[in-house]
């Protein structure tokens, strides 16, 4: 399932409103602006509903009196459109609505009372539930509404990753010493299930175990390809134990525990670099590559934000990451894998086609995004002037209007 068409407005009315006009997006975005222009703030506010939606609204905190979601899925495909309404005021659930095609499947109030259709009964029933829950996470059956699983498997697939900071890179993931018995232990399964569906993506170590007992050494000779397709010239990764006593880390129930740590072997070194040796340029591509290629290889729908795609990394590493990235999206198996990053960097803006580009433009609080979907002939009528991509931000091109004598 594929975020199409997202609008957001927070404290409308106040002197504080500031609202994303409604956004079409693609399989693949890059939001480019100025700086304090709202790139991080509009993937910030997918981020945030995700988080809503996996149940944590009574302890999501926020600087906004109230906010207002409108999210669309699937529009362009063979499969009905998904619609979501969401409206929260002071961390209470105001407004509620998932509409299916032409049909409202959920509709709650402020009071809490609402209707859902039962697809076993065939018809709609009622329900009350508490002001500060969400009727999508209350009302999670599997038998009489199925439907809302496309919702929660959208939440559960999407990463968030800020390019830009250290991420948990000191953080190593506490296994059992005996990974053997480990694998035939129930504890292993929960393991899987909490990094394909966490949004906290920086458990990077259990994504990439998990990766490589599902996907084979195929997972593994393609992130290595790719990291040596960005000047990291690496012949083998892998993730390493420190044995720690600390009773505080026996979570799966043995006396000892491993720290477990990721590891690479750089072709010029003698020894092998730990996780925390890494520079963090390497360590940032090294993650990010990690989940990419885990999401397109097991086919899973993923949502991955970038917020400063390319941070940190000089220009060769970070235009040809940006490559590996669109060609692996691009020649996804499942078109549900969706990329969304922002940048305001010149080098990276010239190496991602226009066609994925989302200019954002913020007048006072007020913000919207010009792309292919809604500046189509702009973009287009650039293609044939001859000049470099970053021109195109410069001067504000998706702004100007023709002369009578270009009409």
């Amino acid at each position: 399932m594929k975020l199409d068409i997202l609008e957001y407005t927070s404290d409308q009315g106040l002197p504080t409103e500031w609202k994303l006009e409604k956004s079409q997006l693609g399989q693949i975005n890059l939001i480019v602006g100025k700086n304090a222009s709202g790139k991080t703030r509009v993937v910030k506010i997918i981020q945030h509903l995700s988080e809503i939606l996996s149940g944590i609204l009574s302890r999501y905190e926020s600087w906004e009196q109230t906010e207002d979601w409108y999210l669309a899925f699937n529009q362009n495909s063979s499969q009905d459109t998904i619609e979501y309404n969401l409206k929260i005021e002071r961390r209470l659930v105001i407004q509620e609505k998932l509409t299916i095609g032409d049909r409202i499947v959920l509709e709650r109030e402020r009071s809490g009372v609402g209707t859902i259709f039962a697809e076993e009964l065939d018809r709609d029933i009622n329900f009350k539930i508490p002001e500060a829950e969400l009727a999508v996470v209350k009302r999670q059956d599997s038998i009489q509404h199925s439907f809302l699983e496309n919702i929660h498997q959208w939440e559960n697939s999407l990463r968030f990753y800020e390019f830009g900071l250290q991420l948990d890179q000191n953080t190593l993931a506490p296994l059992p010493q005996k990974i053997e018995v480990f694998k035939k232990h129930k504890k292993f399964m929960e393991l899987i299930k909490m990094t394909k569906h966490s949004s906290d993506c920086t458990r990077i170590i259990g994504i990439f175990v998990v990766g490589k007992k599902e996907l084979g050494d195929r997972f593994v000779q393609a992130i290595l390809k790719d990291m040596n397709g960005i000047g990291y010239n690496i012949s083998k990764i892998g993730t390493k134990g420190i044995i720690s006593s600390s009773p505080n880390l026996d979570y799966y129930g043995y006396p000892t525990t491993f720290l477990q740590s990721l590891y690479v072997q750089e072709n010029d070194l003698n020894t092998i670099t730990k996780q925390v040796s890494m520079s963090q340029g390497m360590f940032r591509a090294l993650s990010l590559l990690i989940q990419v290629n885990y999401f397109v290889q097991s086919g899973q729908p993923g949502c991955i934000i970038v917020d400063d795609i390319g941070e940190g990394l000089d220009y060769q590493r970070s235009s040809a990451l940006i490559k590996i990235l669109i060609e692996k999206i691009e020649q996804a198996k499942t078109d549900s894998v969706q990329l969304i990053m922002t940048t305001n960097d010149e080098f990276i803006m010239n190496g991602v086609p226009l066609e994925y580009w989302s200019v954002i433009d913020r007048t006072s609080g007020h913000v919207k995004l010009h792309n292919i979907f809604n500046a189509k002939d702009k973009i287009e009528e650039f293609k044939f002037i001859g000049l470099n991509n970053f021109d195109f931000f410069t001067s504000e091109f998706h702004k100007q209007e023709l002369s009578n004598e270009e009409e």
